[in-house]
Protein backbone atom coordinates (compact mmCIF):
# COMPACT_ATOMS: atom_id res chain seq x y z
CA UNK A 1 0.00 0.00 0.00
CA UNK A 2 1.34 3.60 -1.20
CA UNK A 3 0.87 6.44 1.34
CA UNK A 4 1.35 9.77 -0.15
CA UNK A 5 2.19 12.80 1.63
CA UNK A 6 -0.04 15.99 1.92
CA UNK A 7 -0.64 17.40 -1.80
CA UNK A 8 1.58 14.38 -3.27
CA UNK A 9 -1.05 12.17 -4.40
CA UNK A 10 -1.46 11.75 -8.50
CA UNK A 11 -5.26 11.65 -7.60
CA UNK A 12 -5.49 14.87 -6.27
CA UNK A 13 -7.12 17.55 -9.18
CA UNK A 14 -4.40 20.44 -10.33
CA UNK A 15 -5.27 24.05 -11.47
CA UNK A 16 -2.52 25.95 -13.58
CA UNK A 17 -2.80 29.56 -13.03
CA UNK A 18 -0.82 33.05 -14.48
CA UNK A 19 -0.59 31.40 -17.52
CA UNK A 20 0.81 28.33 -16.20
CA UNK A 21 3.61 29.65 -14.14
CA UNK A 22 1.34 28.46 -11.11
CA UNK A 23 0.50 25.31 -10.36
CA UNK A 24 -1.98 24.38 -7.30
CA UNK A 25 -2.88 20.46 -5.77
CA UNK A 26 -5.73 20.60 -3.95
CA UNK A 27 -6.52 17.66 -1.14
CA UNK A 28 -10.17 16.89 -0.57
CA UNK A 29 -8.93 15.06 2.68
CA UNK A 30 -7.79 18.32 4.03
CA UNK A 31 -10.37 20.70 2.02
CA UNK A 32 -6.99 22.59 1.47
CA UNK A 33 -4.49 23.97 -1.86
CA UNK A 34 -0.98 23.32 -1.84
CA UNK A 35 1.22 25.43 -4.38
CA UNK A 36 3.96 23.88 -6.34
CA UNK A 37 7.56 25.71 -5.01
CA UNK A 38 11.09 24.74 -5.81
CA UNK A 39 11.37 24.13 -2.01
CA UNK A 40 8.13 22.05 -1.90
CA UNK A 41 4.70 21.92 -1.65
CA UNK A 42 3.41 25.34 0.17
CA UNK A 43 -0.20 25.00 2.07
CA UNK A 44 -2.23 28.03 0.77
CA UNK A 45 -4.99 29.77 3.11
CA UNK A 46 -8.78 29.21 1.48
CA UNK A 47 -10.94 31.84 1.35
CA UNK A 48 -14.06 30.05 2.75
CA UNK A 49 -12.18 29.20 5.64
CA UNK A 50 -10.73 32.52 6.23
CA UNK A 51 -14.23 34.14 6.78
CA UNK A 52 -15.18 31.92 9.15
CA UNK A 53 -13.22 33.73 11.83
CA UNK A 54 -15.81 36.43 11.82
CA UNK A 55 -18.47 34.42 11.85
CA UNK A 56 -21.37 35.67 14.36
CA UNK A 57 -22.01 33.28 17.37
CA UNK A 58 -24.68 35.39 19.13
CA UNK A 59 -26.97 34.81 15.93
CA UNK A 60 -26.20 31.24 15.64
CA UNK A 61 -26.34 30.41 18.96
CA UNK A 62 -30.00 31.86 19.16
CA UNK A 63 -30.79 29.89 16.22
CA UNK A 64 -29.42 26.44 17.41
CA UNK A 65 -31.51 26.82 21.19
CA UNK A 66 -34.76 27.64 19.03
CA UNK A 67 -33.97 24.55 16.88
CA UNK A 68 -33.60 22.13 20.27
CA UNK A 69 -36.35 23.59 21.61
CA UNK A 70 -38.50 23.24 18.89
CA UNK A 71 -37.18 19.27 18.31
CA UNK A 72 -38.28 19.02 22.73
CA UNK A 73 -41.57 20.20 21.96
CA UNK A 74 -42.03 17.70 18.84
CA UNK A 75 -40.93 15.05 20.80
CA UNK A 76 -42.88 15.25 23.70
CA UNK A 77 -46.44 15.88 21.56
CA UNK A 78 -45.61 12.79 19.43
CA UNK A 79 -44.72 10.21 21.24
CA UNK A 80 -44.30 10.75 24.76
CA UNK A 81 -47.16 12.31 25.57
CA UNK A 82 -50.75 10.85 26.17
CA UNK A 83 -51.88 7.46 25.85
CA UNK A 84 -48.68 5.97 25.22
CA UNK A 85 -47.07 7.11 28.70
CA UNK A 86 -49.19 8.43 31.55
CA UNK A 87 -45.80 9.28 33.48
CA UNK A 88 -42.86 10.66 31.60
CA UNK A 89 -39.81 8.96 33.35
CA UNK A 90 -36.41 10.65 33.76
CA UNK A 91 -34.80 8.05 31.27
CA UNK A 92 -37.55 9.28 28.46
CA UNK A 93 -36.86 13.12 29.16
CA UNK A 94 -32.94 11.86 29.20
CA UNK A 95 -33.72 10.47 25.69
CA UNK A 96 -35.80 13.71 24.69
CA UNK A 97 -33.09 16.14 25.42
CA UNK A 98 -29.94 14.03 23.48
CA UNK A 99 -32.26 13.78 20.69
CA UNK A 100 -33.10 17.69 20.87
CA UNK A 101 -29.46 18.52 21.02
CA UNK A 102 -29.16 17.18 17.55
CA UNK A 103 -31.42 19.53 16.22
CA UNK A 104 -29.55 22.18 15.20
CA UNK A 105 -27.15 20.07 12.83
CA UNK A 106 -30.49 18.07 11.78
CA UNK A 107 -31.68 21.12 10.68
CA UNK A 108 -28.59 22.29 9.35
CA UNK A 109 -27.98 18.96 7.27
CA UNK A 110 -31.83 19.41 5.65
CA UNK A 111 -31.10 22.82 4.70
CA UNK A 112 -27.91 22.24 3.47
CA UNK A 113 -28.98 19.00 1.00
CA UNK A 114 -31.31 22.34 0.18
CA UNK A 115 -29.12 24.56 -0.89
CA UNK A 116 -26.87 21.78 -2.76
CA UNK A 117 -29.53 20.72 -4.75
CA UNK A 118 -30.56 24.08 -5.64
CA UNK A 119 -26.94 25.28 -6.41
CA UNK A 120 -26.45 21.75 -8.25
CA UNK A 121 -29.32 22.43 -10.28
CA UNK A 122 -28.05 25.86 -11.01
CA UNK A 123 -24.59 25.09 -11.76
CA UNK A 124 -25.80 22.78 -14.18
CA UNK A 125 -28.07 24.90 -16.08
CA UNK A 126 -24.83 27.64 -16.71
CA UNK A 127 -22.78 24.75 -17.62
CA UNK A 128 -24.80 23.65 -20.39
CA UNK A 129 -25.37 27.75 -21.64
CA UNK A 130 -21.78 27.68 -21.83
CA UNK A 131 -21.34 24.63 -23.82
CA UNK A 132 -24.08 25.52 -26.34
CA UNK A 133 -26.04 22.30 -25.38
CA UNK A 134 -29.71 23.36 -25.50
CA UNK A 135 -31.06 19.35 -25.55
CA UNK A 136 -29.48 19.36 -21.86
CA UNK A 137 -30.61 22.71 -21.00
CA UNK A 138 -34.64 22.53 -21.68
CA UNK A 139 -33.93 18.65 -19.91
CA UNK A 140 -32.94 19.96 -16.85
CA UNK A 141 -35.71 22.88 -17.39
CA UNK A 142 -38.25 20.26 -17.16
CA UNK A 143 -37.10 18.14 -14.63
CA UNK A 144 -36.90 20.75 -11.62
CA UNK A 145 -35.14 19.82 -8.01
CA UNK A 146 -37.32 17.62 -6.39
CA UNK A 147 -37.52 18.95 -2.85
CA UNK A 148 -40.04 22.14 -3.53
CA UNK A 149 -37.80 24.83 -1.69
CA UNK A 150 -35.34 24.13 -3.87
CA UNK A 151 -37.27 24.15 -6.63
CA UNK A 152 -38.40 27.60 -5.83
CA UNK A 153 -34.76 28.57 -5.20
CA UNK A 154 -33.80 27.44 -8.53
CA UNK A 155 -37.19 29.42 -10.25
CA UNK A 156 -35.84 32.37 -8.36
CA UNK A 157 -32.48 31.88 -9.60
CA UNK A 158 -33.05 31.73 -13.52
CA UNK A 159 -35.48 34.77 -12.94
CA UNK A 160 -32.82 36.94 -11.68
CA UNK A 161 -30.69 35.63 -14.63
CA UNK A 162 -33.21 36.84 -17.14
CA UNK A 163 -33.69 39.66 -15.36
CA UNK A 164 -30.26 40.79 -15.51
CA UNK A 165 -29.69 39.39 -18.94
CA UNK A 166 -26.84 37.37 -17.62
CA UNK A 167 -24.70 36.85 -20.33
CA UNK A 168 -22.40 33.60 -18.37
CA UNK A 169 -18.36 33.90 -18.56
CA UNK A 170 -17.62 30.89 -16.50
CA UNK A 171 -18.71 29.22 -13.45
CA UNK A 172 -16.79 26.99 -10.59
CA UNK A 173 -13.47 28.60 -11.30
CA UNK A 174 -10.98 28.77 -9.62
CA UNK A 175 -9.06 31.78 -8.24
CA UNK A 176 -5.52 31.67 -6.66
CA UNK A 177 -3.34 35.35 -5.74
CA UNK A 178 -0.13 34.61 -5.91
CA UNK A 179 0.45 37.97 -3.84
CA UNK A 180 -1.21 37.02 -0.73
CA UNK A 181 -1.29 33.28 -0.83
CA UNK A 182 -4.72 32.49 -1.15
CA UNK A 183 -7.21 30.24 -3.23
CA UNK A 184 -10.62 29.48 -3.35
CA UNK A 185 -13.70 28.50 -6.28
CA UNK A 186 -15.59 31.56 -7.30
CA UNK A 187 -19.16 30.38 -8.40
CA UNK A 188 -19.34 32.67 -11.62
CA UNK A 189 -18.47 35.39 -13.57
CA UNK A 190 -20.43 37.17 -16.33
CA UNK A 191 -22.03 40.12 -18.00
CA UNK A 192 -24.83 41.38 -16.49
CA UNK A 193 -27.66 44.56 -17.06
CA UNK A 194 -29.74 46.50 -14.70
CA UNK A 195 -32.94 45.43 -14.22
CA UNK A 196 -36.21 47.49 -13.89
CA UNK A 197 -36.53 47.06 -9.94
CA UNK A 198 -35.12 50.47 -8.74
CA UNK A 199 -34.39 48.91 -5.30
CA UNK A 200 -32.05 46.36 -6.86
CA UNK A 201 -30.42 48.54 -9.15
CA UNK A 202 -30.75 52.04 -8.47
CA UNK A 203 -29.10 53.10 -11.41
CA UNK A 204 -29.43 51.84 -15.00
CA UNK A 205 -26.05 49.97 -16.83
CA UNK A 206 -25.28 47.96 -19.73
CA UNK A 207 -22.49 45.25 -20.07
CA UNK A 208 -20.69 45.11 -16.61
CA UNK A 209 -18.46 42.06 -16.10
CA UNK A 210 -20.04 40.91 -12.90
CA UNK A 211 -18.79 38.13 -10.10
CA UNK A 212 -21.58 36.41 -8.93
CA UNK A 213 -21.82 34.13 -5.86
CA UNK A 214 -24.55 32.02 -4.58
CA UNK A 215 -25.20 31.64 -0.83
CA UNK A 216 -27.25 29.49 1.28
CA UNK A 217 -27.96 31.00 4.72
CA UNK A 218 -31.01 32.76 6.38
CA UNK A 219 -29.12 36.02 6.41
CA UNK A 220 -26.91 38.05 4.76
CA UNK A 221 -23.49 38.11 6.37
CA UNK A 222 -20.43 40.33 5.99
CA UNK A 223 -18.39 37.15 5.67
CA UNK A 224 -20.28 36.08 2.37
CA UNK A 225 -19.26 39.84 1.33
CA UNK A 226 -15.65 39.72 2.07
CA UNK A 227 -15.76 35.94 0.17
CA UNK A 228 -16.80 37.85 -2.86
CA UNK A 229 -14.56 40.18 -2.86
CA UNK A 230 -11.68 37.93 -2.31
CA UNK A 231 -12.36 36.00 -5.35
CA UNK A 232 -13.06 39.39 -7.39
CA UNK A 233 -9.61 40.59 -5.89
CA UNK A 234 -7.64 37.47 -6.82
CA UNK A 235 -9.11 37.36 -10.37
CA UNK A 236 -8.07 40.98 -11.15
CA UNK A 237 -4.69 39.74 -9.61
CA UNK A 238 -3.96 37.14 -12.27
CA UNK A 239 -6.52 38.31 -15.80
CA UNK A 240 -6.02 41.86 -15.01
CA UNK A 241 -9.88 42.63 -16.50
CA UNK A 242 -11.56 45.11 -14.76
CA UNK A 243 -14.71 43.77 -12.89
CA UNK A 244 -17.80 45.78 -12.24
CA UNK A 245 -20.05 44.49 -10.01
CA UNK A 246 -20.25 41.71 -7.48
CA UNK A 247 -23.56 40.16 -6.98
CA UNK A 248 -24.73 37.63 -3.95
CA UNK A 249 -27.53 35.99 -4.55
CA UNK A 250 -28.95 34.31 -1.55
CA UNK A 251 -30.85 31.23 -0.90
CA UNK A 252 -32.62 31.75 2.47
CA UNK A 253 -31.91 27.87 4.30
CA UNK A 254 -35.09 26.95 5.61
CA UNK A 255 -37.85 28.60 3.06
CA UNK A 256 -35.68 28.69 -0.39
CA UNK A 257 -36.65 32.41 -0.74
CA UNK A 258 -34.37 34.41 -3.19
CA UNK A 259 -32.98 37.26 -2.18
CA UNK A 260 -30.35 39.52 -4.03
CA UNK A 261 -27.43 41.75 -3.09
CA UNK A 262 -25.98 44.20 -5.64
CA UNK A 263 -22.93 45.62 -4.72
CA UNK A 264 -21.07 48.28 -7.21
CA UNK A 265 -18.48 50.53 -7.72
CA UNK A 266 -14.55 49.90 -7.11
CA UNK A 267 -14.18 51.73 -4.00
CA UNK A 268 -16.87 49.64 -2.27
CA UNK A 269 -15.16 46.71 -3.95
CA UNK A 270 -11.56 47.82 -1.99
CA UNK A 271 -13.30 48.28 1.16
CA UNK A 272 -14.77 44.63 1.42
CA UNK A 273 -11.08 43.37 -0.17
CA UNK A 274 -9.24 45.03 2.79
CA UNK A 275 -11.22 43.56 5.09
CA UNK A 276 -10.86 40.49 3.89
CA UNK A 277 -6.82 40.36 3.52
CA UNK A 278 -7.10 41.87 6.99
CA UNK A 279 -8.95 39.00 8.41
CA UNK A 280 -6.61 36.68 6.23
CA UNK A 281 -3.99 38.50 8.58
CA UNK A 282 -5.43 38.15 11.79
CA UNK A 283 -6.14 34.90 11.33
CA UNK A 284 -2.67 33.82 10.21
CA UNK A 285 -1.40 35.76 13.36
CA UNK A 286 -3.98 33.37 15.33
CA UNK A 287 -1.90 30.52 14.11
CA UNK A 288 1.02 31.20 15.08
CA UNK A 289 0.10 32.50 18.09
CA UNK A 290 -1.69 29.26 18.61
CA UNK A 291 1.41 27.08 17.58
CA UNK A 292 3.77 29.28 19.84
CA UNK A 293 1.45 28.27 23.21
CA UNK A 294 0.83 24.66 21.35
CA UNK A 295 5.05 24.68 21.41
CA UNK A 296 5.00 25.78 25.01
CA UNK A 297 2.55 23.46 26.11
CA UNK A 298 4.46 20.67 24.96
CA UNK A 299 7.70 21.70 26.22
CA UNK A 300 5.96 22.12 29.36
CA UNK A 301 4.69 18.27 29.57
CA UNK A 302 7.52 16.97 27.98
CA UNK A 303 9.14 18.29 31.62
CA UNK A 304 6.53 17.36 33.46
CA UNK A 305 6.68 13.98 32.32
CA UNK A 306 10.43 13.83 32.58
CA UNK A 307 10.17 14.27 36.21
CA UNK A 308 7.93 12.08 36.89
CA UNK A 309 9.93 9.52 34.79
CA UNK A 310 12.66 10.54 37.44
CA UNK A 311 10.73 9.66 40.53
CA UNK A 312 8.99 6.74 39.53
CA UNK A 313 12.46 5.20 38.33
CA UNK A 314 13.79 6.29 41.62
CA UNK A 315 10.60 4.29 43.40
CA UNK A 316 10.80 1.17 40.66
CA UNK A 317 14.81 1.31 42.10
CA UNK A 318 13.64 0.57 45.49
CA UNK A 319 10.78 -1.94 44.25
CA UNK A 320 9.65 -2.04 40.43
CA UNK A 321 5.98 -3.54 39.76
CA UNK A 322 7.08 -6.99 39.07
CA UNK A 323 8.74 -7.74 42.62
CA UNK A 324 4.91 -8.19 44.08
CA UNK A 325 5.13 -11.84 41.83
CA UNK A 326 8.69 -12.23 41.73
CA UNK A 327 9.34 -15.85 43.52
CA UNK A 328 12.97 -15.47 43.04
CA UNK A 329 13.08 -18.83 40.99
CA UNK A 330 15.85 -17.47 38.24
CA UNK A 331 18.06 -14.38 38.82
CA UNK A 332 16.72 -11.50 36.80
CA UNK A 333 18.66 -9.11 34.66
CA UNK A 334 17.17 -6.39 35.35
CA UNK A 335 13.57 -4.74 36.32
CA UNK A 336 11.31 -2.34 34.78
CA UNK A 337 13.06 -2.60 31.58
CA UNK A 338 16.20 -1.19 32.87
CA UNK A 339 19.47 -3.39 33.23
CA UNK A 340 19.84 -2.76 36.84
CA UNK A 341 17.92 -5.57 39.16
CA UNK A 342 15.57 -3.73 42.39
CA UNK A 343 16.53 -3.88 45.91
CA UNK A 344 13.28 -5.83 46.78
CA UNK A 345 13.65 -8.47 43.72
CA UNK A 346 17.41 -8.70 44.92
CA UNK A 347 16.00 -9.34 48.65
CA UNK A 348 13.55 -11.85 47.15
CA UNK A 349 16.58 -13.33 45.25
CA UNK A 350 19.31 -13.31 48.13
CA UNK A 351 16.61 -14.54 50.57
CA UNK A 352 15.96 -17.46 48.57
CA UNK A 353 18.95 -18.05 47.48
CA UNK A 354 21.17 -17.50 50.56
Amino acid sequence: MLIYASGHSPNNPTFLFYDGTEKLTFVPEEWRYYRHTPQGLVPQDGVTGITKLITPSKPLMVWAVRKALEKTKKLLMDGYVGEQASVLYESCLDEILTKAKKADEESLEDAGEVGTDAHDWIEKVIKTILSGNEERRYELLAHLPVDPRAENAAIAACEWIHAHNVRWICTERKCFSRKHGFAGTMDGLAWADSCDDPSCCPTPFKNRRSVIDWKTSNALRVGYIWQAAAYRGAYVEEMGEVIADTWILRLDKETAAFDSWHIEGEELFQEDFEGFLSCLDTHRRMERAEDRVSGIKEKRTATRRAAEKVIRDEAYAIECPEAKNYKGSRQKKGCNGTKTVCLACTKIWVDKHS
